[in-house]
């Protein structure tokens, strides 16, 4: 993620209620994680996407590179972005960084899939169109968006 300045989301999350990884001054990965699973709610939100009960999206895999501790004390700037949007699965990138002094902390590649929620099965929702168009209306840069081959 080259250019930071194409990110659409953000959102300042403060951290001082989290647990520290080890009993260091640092936040545990799994709570970076957990700012990015807010964070896209309120992207969602934002974006206008869709809201579904019968379809559900899940994390199919994550990607998590370390760049800097981040401090319990501090808060996080998380920042979203959609790359991709293809049939019924898409991909976020995401940076996490220190309020107090903007520096990266973590970059993470986010990809999803929608399952049924009575099957367990992936799916593509019946309003996929609708998702597609609300996020490629709502992020500055191109989205790619195709079908699975």
């Amino acid at each position: 993620m080259a250019d930071a300045s194409a990110f659409r989301f953000e959102q300042r999350m403060p951290l001082r209620h989290t647990d520290a990884f080890g009993g260091t001054p640092f936040v545990h990965g799994g709570v970076m994680l957990a700012l990015t699973e807010v964070a896209l709610d309120a992207y969602d939100r934002e974006a206008g996407l869709p809201s579904h009960r019968e379809v559900l999206r899940f994390q199919s895999h994550t990607e998590m590179r370390y760049r800097a501790p981040l401090r319990w004390d501090d808060a996080a700037i998380v920042r979203l972005r959609c790359v991709e949007a293809i049939e019924g699965s898409l991909r976020f990138e995401c940076e996490l960084a220190a309020a107090s002094d903007g520096t990266v902390v973590a970059r993470i590649n986010h990809r999803y899939v929608y399952v049924d929620a009575q099957s367990g099965r992936a799916t593509v929702p019946h309003d996929w169109s609708a998702i597609v168009h609300a996020i490629t209306q709502y992020e500055p840069a191109p989205v790619q968006v195709g079908a699975l081959s």
